[in-house]
């Protein structure tokens, strides 16, 4: 091959490279810039490095409460974000097991089923509009709460009846339904299923000394048919008795097995995808309060997890790592991966199980968030809420009369 072959190969191979390598910064920045949340909440001016695609830093002055300017490697700037002055925030964790018991404000719409009437098929609901998911709030304008209300008003019912529902994506309307005449059960019926309550196990995450309220599992509560939250008109959150655990397997999730007491700890006012809220009555457990971090204080890397995995004992702290951050994601109790690493309680449980949603997260002495889901393939492994949004949300929708 001649050297002018040689030289022109070589210029090729390294213009192939550089525009691969142009392309790939290019697009780096690019998943970068989508990782980057719109605002910070700040406690005091300084600066952080987020854990994104690229290496990023942002600068705030939370004095002159100005925007605030992410750069990649400390120089290119990417993006201006909003900054949220805010004091420190002291929370007590929780890590111990409660149980939950709730009562949806109207009654939720879980199937619906055909019946005979006069020898034909019928179904009022479907034929009306009425869908899986649905939350009934009133029969011709007047409130219902239970399943026993609701099937009183409709045997009750003469002619044509008007539903107020609030639709599965939260949309309301109102539809119009004549009940029918039951061949089998010698009763008027609309065709469908509905639930009132909502019951169960899960992890109380902290308490508010301050304020008294608390909050715990990290995500709402939802209809186990329709998978949708549940909006509640009323509740309790009362002790629960640990009995035993089932290990979870790939494939197959694990749980936290009890039963719920009668002793209640405290009222609950909201159900919400960041977890369950409401006001603490019993008395306040001993523990050390921790402060709650702020997303960009977030690492990833080593964490403690807080939880309650044997009969009798206090909760324990356990070894995880946080895998991976999203700072922008579209449901708020998926911020963060993590995986337990902890040998004594894979051993005991697999890794995470159903009952330690809600059970805190601990890194660098400040509390960062909580467990919400587990991975079926791999239950070592499982999301986490940021606390910034747990506490932000509880703060927003409990309401103490």
């Amino acid at each position: 091959m001649s050297v002018k072959k040689q030289k022109r190969k070589g210029k090729m191979l390294l213009s192939v490279v550089m525009a691969a390598a142009v392309g790939f910064l290019s697009s780096s920045v690019g998943i970068t810039i989508n990782q980057l949340p719109d605002e910070l909440t700040v406690v005091a001016s300084g600066k952080a490095n987020l854990s994104t695609f690229l290496p990023t830093e942002v600068e705030y002055d939370s004095d002159s409460g100005e925007n605030a300017s992410a750069r990649l490697f400390g120089l290119i700037k990417l993006k201006t974000m909003n900054i949220n002055i805010s004091a420190p925030t002291k929370v007590r964790l929780g890590g111990t097991l409660f149980g939950v018991r709730m009562y949806s404000d109207g009654v939720m719409v879980v199937g619906l089923s055909d019946f005979s009437s006069e020898g034909r098929s019928a179904n009022p609901a479907r034929d009306a509009g009425v869908n899986e998911g649905d939350v009934i709030k009133s029969v011709n304008g007047q409130s219902v709460y239970t399943n026993d209300e609701f099937s009183d008003m409709i045997e009750k019912s003469e002619g044509e009846i008007q539903l107020e529902i609030i639709t599965g994506n939260g949309l309301q309307k109102k539809v119009l339904l004549t009940p029918e005449y039951s061949d089998a059960d010698q009763c008027l019926k609309t065709g469908m299923w509905v639930r009132d309550s909502a019951a169960g196990i899960g992890t109380l995450t902290y308490i508010d000394d301050k304020t008294g309220t608390f909050g715990g599992l990290g995500h709402g509560i939802c209809d186990s048919d329709t998978q949708n939250i549940i909006p509640i008109h009323g509740g309790d959150i009362v002790e629960a008795e640990f009995t035993d655990i089932k290990r979870g397997v790939k494939g197959a999730a694990g749980e936290i097995r009890g039963y719920l007491s009668t002793r209640k700890l405290g009222k609950i006012s909201s159900n919400t995808v960041c977890g369950t809220f409401g006001q603490y009555t019993a008395e306040v457990p001993d523990g050390k309060t921790y402060e709650v971090a702020m997303k960009q204080e977030v690492k990833v890397g080593k964490a403690k997890l807080l939880c309650t995995v044997e009969n009798g004992k206090e909760p324990q702290f356990y070894d995880i790592k946080i895998d991976k951050i999203n700072y922008n994601v579209s449901e708020p109790a998926k911020n963060m991966i993590i995986t337990v690493t902890d040998e004594e309680l894979l051993k005991k449980t697999g890794g995470i199980v159903q009952g330690m949603s809600g059970s805190p997260i601990v890194q660098n002495g400040k509390f960062v968030g909580a467990v919400t889901h587990v991975f079926v393939n791999n239950p070592a492994c499982g999301y986490a809420i940021f606390s910034e949004n747990m506490v932000k949300q509880g703060k927003n929708t409990t309401q103490i009369p």
